[in-house]
């Protein structure tokens, strides 16, 4: 975080907050505590913003501020995740496709698999798609789906060659559907990583999450040089780059390889994201970028992002109000 200090006005246009709702859950419940300038403006730091924004998102949902105000970023991160998880699993639930459906997905996508007959695989993707939505899709079908073939493999049924079949196409499938989505986005993301991958599932989460945030996903995968890294984020004219760490790999040089990345890219928001960034946390300094933990922070963070890159300027010819 910079050492920026922000005036009440661009607070409440970042966070969506009013004025006097800001001023309430300073005075009321202690939620932030601003610094004021000499002529007595309340100022804010990047921290006190994404706080606030943290509390609007919580409070959208349901929470009380008076129970949460007090609570530090983190604890507020750990709670929009458990909350909105909660939230899609109990308002899905009645829709939830019945498990013999989800299995005639299944047992059609094995035969597939063991064929490599790819048409047919993507086929029934497409008919699974319409049904179950990307989020079941995901949970329902290709998940299961991984650990079956993962499962097969280590007792020789499957081959490898037959798993990465399975996920590559995967892969295709979820980006193919994106940039078919009748979502109307001009926000794109490229996420890679520069060194290696070994969890593609979790890589297939990342992408629908930025798109149900409204960005469409560019994903390249694993050991991709920085140069290519930077003609892949301009010939995509890309908004945003997402770095994901991979706690298995082999990080020797995973500095390096984020210096090698700021040195090409060097006005744009980077993220870094992923459980062990608190690793590198020096070199994320180092180089400008923003650290992201979880899932919960991530969407955050690609909210607050888009409503930066959406945000047009007005120019106010009457007097501001003074802050008091």
């Amino acid at each position: 975080m910079s050492d920026t200090k922000h005036p009440i006005q661009i607070v409440s246009r970042r966070t969506g907050l009013s004025v006097d709702v800001i001023r309430a859950w300073e005075r009321r419940y202690k939620a932030v505590k601003p610094t004021r300038s000499e002529n007595g403006r309340r100022l804010y730091s990047d921290n006190d913003v994404k706080k606030l924004m943290l509390l609007q998102r919580i409070t959208s949902g349901g929470r009380r501020i008076g129970d949460i105000a007090k609570l530090n970023l983190k604890n507020l991160e750990d709670l929009i995740e458990s909350d909105e998880t909660a939230t899609v699993v109990k308002t899905s639930l009645s829709n939830r496709p019945s498990t013999g459906s989800v299995m005639e997905y299944f047992d059609g996508s094995i035969e597939a698999i063991r064929e490599l007959d790819a048409k047919k695989l993507i086929s029934l993707f497409q008919v699974a798609y319409q049904e179950l939505g990307s989020v079941f899709l995901l949970e329902d079908l290709f998940a299961p789906l991984i650990l079956h073939v993962r499962d097969e493999c280590k007792v020789g049924t499957f081959r490898q060659s037959q798993e990465k079949f399975l996920v590559e196409l995967m892969k295709s499938f979820l980006l193919i559907s994106s940039n078919n989505s009748t979502k109307q986005s001009n926000n794109k993301i490229l996420i890679i990583t520069p060194i290696s991958h070994n969890d593609d599932l979790s890589m297939l989460r990342l992408c629908l999450v930025c798109e149900d945030s409204d960005w469409m996903p560019i994903y390249l995968g694993s050991s991709i040089s920085a140069d290519e890294i930077l003609f892949s984020y301009e010939q995509g004219r890309c908004n945003l780059l997402m770095i994901v760490v991979d706690p298995n790999g082999n990080q020797q040089f995973f500095p390096n390889e984020l210096r090698k990345i700021r040195s090409l890219i060097k006005e744009d928001e980077i993220l870094v994201f992923g459980d062990t960034v608190s690793n590198y946390q020096d070199v994320i300094k180092e180089t400008n970028m923003t650290p992201v933990n979880n899932i919960g922070e991530l969407r955050l963070t690609l909210d607050r992002i888009k409503n930066l890159t959406d945000f047009k300027p007005v120019i106010l010819h009457a007097k501001p109000e003074k802050d008091s």
